[in-house]
């Protein structure tokens, strides 16, 4: 509720090392990161459980970061070439 404050740190160590690990598995996988958070850090706070803004493009349905929630601040950008495609994709 801090003025000036966007986003918080993540509630524990374990859960920041989960998002990070999916985030890890988005190159490997094909995908690609236009933003990476991992590794971010804010002045005051070094040792908080910081991860930035992340944005994750070429994505599959099969990759990691679709199919386990991430629960982090990452947007994951799936593409259809028709609203038919994008309502399937949703539907499965």
């Amino acid at each position: 509720m801090e003025k000036g404050v966007d986003i918080g740190p993540i509630t524990n160590r374990s859960h920041l090392e989960k998002i990070n690990g999916i985030i890890g598995t988005v190159e490997q996988e094909g995908g690609k990161l236009l933003l990476d958070g991992r590794g971010a850090n804010v002045k005051g706070y070094e040792k908080g459980n910081w991860v930035g803004p992340t944005i994750i493009t070429n994505m599959t349905t099969s990759m990691t970061c679709y199919t386990e929630e991430i629960f982090g601040p990452a947007m994951c950008v799936l593409t259809a070439n028709t609203l038919d495609e994008a309502l399937t994709i949703i539907n499965r």
